[in-house]
């Protein structure tokens, strides 16, 4: 039930209502009354109610006065004003506050219970859109090890966008902030195929490999993540505090020994494990790899680790690397003509080479992965832009020739960049990009999404259902996370005071600032200066 308290100076009125609204009908309770300003703030301090009915006029402290104060304290229930006082200035101040509605007394228990039930649906409607977003918030925390694993991956191929981090990224990035990186490949030999657990189950087969990998890599180093870019080559991102690089180097090529020893007795495969220079900023860790896989490239000792599994293809495995990545940049800029490009080139490699059916099916999944990672970033499923019975394993068992195959790729690539689906993403995109950079630019202004759609002359609920698809979020919860982030930053700089803050992030109230700020955080800003000024004394 939702708990509901009163406070009024007239006992009379106090009574009346206690015992004239059907509180189990609304399904509500009431839990206090007080008689003043000043005891009905120390009552909802206590009780927490859903719902304050308050007079305006009262001895002590006024209604006013206490709403102002519970807010301030970061109090999110709902206010309803019931008062004999229908002064333009209290209904002008009772606004700015906020308040959920402003009955004039007498008021009729009719209206009362109106008002009530306005209110709780309110309520409940909160409470729903609370529990469907604790539900995103699992859901996320399900896939966030999926979603920071593709995104680093992207980050290793050279393909991310680095002015739009998707959220799970974030705490990652601060942890590596400061810190020097470096990139460990990891390529296996022909040796993989006869191993007979990749034979018996390729998934157990990489969840031992990996297993193998971040066993021996704890030995030397804390903060690491492992990423498969495809069945033959994996990668080891190493990141660090050191500040002697011989040093680390020396490390470096202990663990790769381990690597190399430990995969091969446990796992009886072949593997050379190569160091990529160390990076003083994680956005280059895709060099790092690249000069990883060219050691492999330069080693006369080289196995064969490419995704043909063809002998004397020493520049293959590199080279698949890079066309991964322009493949997938064309892709996400409907580039069909370099797409179709990069796939001739990686082809042309193996041309003169005997077709093996199990490879080509093998390499033309790799592809297709590129493929479908690289639309689902611009946010569209390669399932929507193929027919419903469509089965690529089926297709791919239908080739029997390199040219064939690339031949069938470049055509789904073709069909790809020519789909009207992705011309309309493409326009929406860049629309919803455009109006991200303006709210950066003027996020201390009263921005609306009225506003800006009346500059570009569509309608406001088109603009919020564009802007909603694309970044999978409200306009409204959107801006209101900009702002609180760039508060919280602001309020820890320690440089502005609350309202300042409230001001420069495009909060005209700051009474509005501290219960949305907390209602977002969980806490109030208050907290958070404590907090600065703790950390500081310490």
């Amino acid at each position: 039930m939702w708990q509901v308290v009163i406070i009024d100076d007239e006992d009379k009125v106090l009574r009346g209502m206690k015992n004239a609204i059907p509180w189990d009908d609304l399904n509500c309770e009431w839990v206090g009354e007080a008689l003043n300003g000043e005891e009905g703030l120390q009552l909802v301090q206590e009780q927490n109610p859903d719902i304050v009915i308050t007079d305006i006029y009262m001895p002590v402290m006024n209604g006013l006065e206490m709403i102002e104060k519970l807010k301030n304290n970061g109090f999110d229930g709902k206010v309803i004003i019931l008062s004999g006082y229908e002064d333009f200035e209290y209904a002008r101040r009772a606004m700015r506050l906020q308040i959920d509605d402003y009955l004039s007394k007498p008021a009729s228990l009719d209206t009362i219970k109106t008002t009530l039930t306005n209110v709780v649906k309110k309520l409940e409607d909160e409470t729903n859109e609370k529990l469907k977003y604790a539900e995103l918030i699992d859901k996320v925390k399900l896939y966030e090890p999926f979603i920071i694993k593709e995104w680093i991956k992207s980050l290793l191929m050279g393909t991310p966008s680095l002015s739009r981090l998707p959220n799970a990224s974030k705490s990652i990035i601060e942890k590596w902030e400061g810190k020097k990186h470096v990139v460990l490949s990891i390529l296996y030999d022909h040796s993989i195929e006869s191993s007979a657990l990749y034979q018996s189950d390729w998934y157990l087969f990489r969840f031992s490999t990996s297993n193998v990998i971040k066993e021996m890599t704890k030995k030397y180093f804390e903060d690491f993540n492992y990423v498969e870019l495809h069945s033959y080559l994996g990668t080891l991102c190493i990141h660090f505090d050191e500040l002697d690089d011989e040093k680390t180097y020396n490390k470096l090529q202990e663990l790769c020994n381990s690597i190399q020893s430990s995969i091969q007795t446990y796992l009886g495969v072949k593997a050379i494990v190569n160091i990529g220079k160390i990076k003083e900023n994680w956005t280059e860790m895709a060099d790092s790899m690249k000069e990883a896989i060219q050691s492999n490239v330069n080693d006369d000792n080289n196995v064969n680790c490419s995704i043909f599994g063809l002998d004397n293809t020493k520049t293959l495995s590199s080279e698949s690397i890079e066309t991964s990545r322009k493949l997938s940049e064309a892709i996400r800029y409907a580039d069909n003509q370099t797409a179709c490009d990069e796939i001739d080139k990686l082809f042309s490699i193996v041309s003169g080479h005997e077709y093996n059916n199990a490879i080509g099916v093998k390499v033309g999944i790799e592809i297709w992965t590129v493929m479908t990672y690289s639309l689902y970033d611009i946010g569209i499923r390669i399932q929507d832009m193929v027919p419903e019975n469509f089965d690529l394993y089926k297709e791919l068992l239908t080739i029997y020739s390199w040219e064939e195959l690339a031949e069938f790729l470049k055509g789904h690539i073709k069909e790809f960049c020519h789909h009207q689906q992705w011309d309309e993403n493409l326009k929406h995109r860049q629309l919803v990009e455009q109006l991200i950079d303006y709210v950066q630019e003027n996020l201390g202004e009263n921005v609306t999404l009225q506003d800006i759609a009346n500059k570009l002359y569509i309608s406001r609920n088109y603009l919020g259902r564009i802007f909603k698809d694309v970044t999978g979020e409200s306009f409204k919860n959107y801006i209101t996370r900009v702002r609180v982030e760039k508060a919280k930053k602001m309020i820890q700089e320690g440089n502005h005071l609350i309202y300042e803050v409230a001001e420069k992030v495009g909060f005209g109230n700051p009474a509005y600032f501290t219960t949305t700020f907390k209602k977002y955080t969980g806490y109030p800003p208050t907290n958070l200066i404590n907090k600065s000024l703790n950390t500081t004394n310490k």
